[in-house]
């Protein structure tokens, strides 16, 4: 009985000091990872040259989530048409001129297409959008990136849909947000995909509005910009704006000016392509500005 008292004492100790160990483990494991988020050489950064405007845009759109840290890709990236039976050949043309666009700006990541095996599925020309809610119809887009773990940013599976009546530029946009793109939260004097506008606020005549919409795939100057920001090898997943912040050596002022804040939550809706033009014969726009709610 004593032996049998001595035994279960013994693994009842061996067992309570493999789980501290483990425990112990796992948070230098958790600390290590996240001092890796945090190495980040600014001087090599500022290397990929960029204008105030731009990083101002880096600090609305690449930091996301609750913890305001970054996401993206650091594996290659393979996209998948998981309908390919199923569309026109133009919309795979679409997907395959999405990816010629977007390859310089994430190197040294790779982006290409494959028949199997993707780790980015993209849903072309779909009815219904949001697999989570079947019942639910949206003629636009959707894009769901994976969740993060307490070890780990990285975004390593993504899933597009684009719906059978929204516009190429949809799926550009959607691709963005498969990149680690969030929706900005300030306004700005010029067009940007990844925003919620869906005409350019500056355009006055309906022939400015048509050569845009000829242009398929539009992506701003400053846009591209910001995407080489996100994928240089200096920025790494889980990197935090403060900190961020703190190694650019943003003054106060800066960082007021630089960084959203997220202090009062508000939708902003714009004027549709519908009825952004009081008259279609004139192409004189209405005096119409955003909704706040």
């Amino acid at each position: 009985m004593a032996a049998m008292v001595r035994y279960i004492a013994n693994t009842l100790f061996f067992v309570i000091v493999l789980l501290a160990i483990l425990g112990v483990a796992c948070c230098v494991f958790e600390a290590s990872v996240r001092n890796e988020t945090r190495r980040f050489d600014a001087e090599k950064f500022k290397q990929i040259g960029f204008s105030d405007d731009e990083l101002s845009l880096f600090c609305d759109v690449a930091f996301t989530g609750d913890e305001i840290r970054v996401r993206k890709w650091t594996d290659n990236i393979f996209v998948e048409i998981k309908n390919i039976d199923e569309i026109e050949p133009y919309a795979v043309e679409e997907v395959d001129s999405i990816i010629a666009i977007l390859a310089p700006l994430i190197a040294p990541v790779k982006i290409q297409r494959v028949e199997s095996g993707g780790n980015l599925h993209v849903y072309r020309r779909v009815e219904r959008i949001d697999p989570l809610k079947p019942e639910k119809y949206c003629p636009r887009g959707l894009a769901r990136i994976n969740k993060t773990s307490a070890y780990s940013w990285d975004i390593n599976f993504a899933i597009i849909f684009d719906g059978c009546d929204a516009s190429s530029q949809t799926l550009m946009h959607e691709f963005e947000h498969a990149l680690g793109l969030n929706h900005p939260i300030k306004l700005y004097p010029y067009y940007i995909t990844i925003g919620r506008s869906v005409i350019p606020q500056y355009f006055r005549t309906m022939r400015e509005v048509q050569a845009f919409r000829s242009q398929p795939f539009y992506l701003s100057p400053q846009e591209k910009t910001v995407i080489r920001m996100l994928y240089s090898p200096e920025v790494r997943p889980g990197m935090h704006i403060d900190h961020f912040a703190a190694r650019m050596e943003m003054s106060e002022d800066e960082k007021e000016k630089m960084i959203p804040q997220i202090r009062i939550p508000r939708i902003i809706i714009y004027p549709s392509p519908d009825d952004y033009f009081e008259n279609e014969k004139t192409g004189k726009p209405k005096a119409r500005q955003p909704k706040h709610l």
